[in-house]
């Protein structure tokens, strides 16, 4: 509510590839034909699905078959964040309520800076005492205890931030001639404007099968009811609904003693 993103959203058209009985490398070049030139000229590409349907593997057969490509994590970068608004929160003796208000928040951001360090696209946290790379300080600082205990609340309240943050660092690497590869919750992913956009969904294996039970269960009352017909009741437009009805529920009772 604080006007940091726009209320309402356009999402572009998602692209549902369906994962069933396939394999990741089958998936992946689907995905890889659906980006048409774009994999290889550099673009931003989401990607979700529930679990089971295979994204991790799918991201990693990606990042095989397409040389150029990244994978990127929201979650560090609402991590330096909260690491920013703990830190504050500490050195000035205020809740961390406090220290998440919008003048403060938007202060953070400007501590952070995406680019290329060291050869290699990165984010700096730069302020409150620090000079740290994400990359460097991934796995032990955004994962010490100021971080952890500490994400919910600033997370709820920086989802407008860490967007439009990640938006401008995901446009620098496609601009660079990179696929970047985002993952993740469907809410979160629908605020980062891109065409190119995939789901991975397993047929319903309940749907597909009542689907053949149905169809098997037509085909099979249709034959006997034509071998049933007499001259006779042709004349009147054939079996009676009544008739259909009652050599379906027949039918049904045949197959569930098969």
């Amino acid at each position: 509510g604080k006007g940091v993103i726009p209320a309402k959203i356009h999402v572009e058209p998602v692209c549902k590839i369906d994962v069933t009985g396939k394999s990741a490398d089958v998936v992946a070049q689907e995905i890889i034909t659906g980006l048409g030139e774009a994999a290889s000229k550099g673009c931003v590409m989401t990607l979700q699905g529930l679990s089971g349907t295979g994204k991790g593997t799918t991201v990693a057969t990606l990042k095989q078959k397409l040389p150029q490509t990244t994978t990127w994590s929201n979650g560090n970068i609402f991590r330096s964040l909260t690491l920013l608004a703990a830190t504050y929160a500490e050195q000035n003796n205020v809740s961390l309520k406090d220290a998440c208000s919008p003048k403060l928040l938007a202060s953070y951001c400007k501590m952070l800076t995406f680019g290329k360090y060291n050869g290699k696209f990165d984010v700096k946290i730069d302020g409150l005492g620090y000079d740290l790379l994400v990359s460097e300080v991934a796995n032990t600082v955004l994962k010490g205890p100021k971080v952890g205990k500490n994400i919910p609340t600033v997370a709820g309240v920086t989802q407008g931030e860490v967007i439009n943050f990640v938006q401008s660092a995901l446009k620098i690497m496609a601009d660079d001639g990179m696929t970047v590869l985002l993952e993740g919750r469907e809410q979160t992913l629908n605020y980062i404007r891109t065409p190119h956009r995939f789901e991975l969904v397993l047929a319903d294996v309940n749907t597909i099968g009542m689907r053949r039970a149905a169809q098997r269960m037509g085909a099979t009352a249709l034959k006997e009811l034509e071998k049933e017909q007499t001259w006779y009741s042709g004349l009147f437009g054939g079996p009676s609904q009544k008739d259909i009805a009652s050599k379906l529920s027949k039918v049904l009772d045949d197959m569930s003693k098969e």
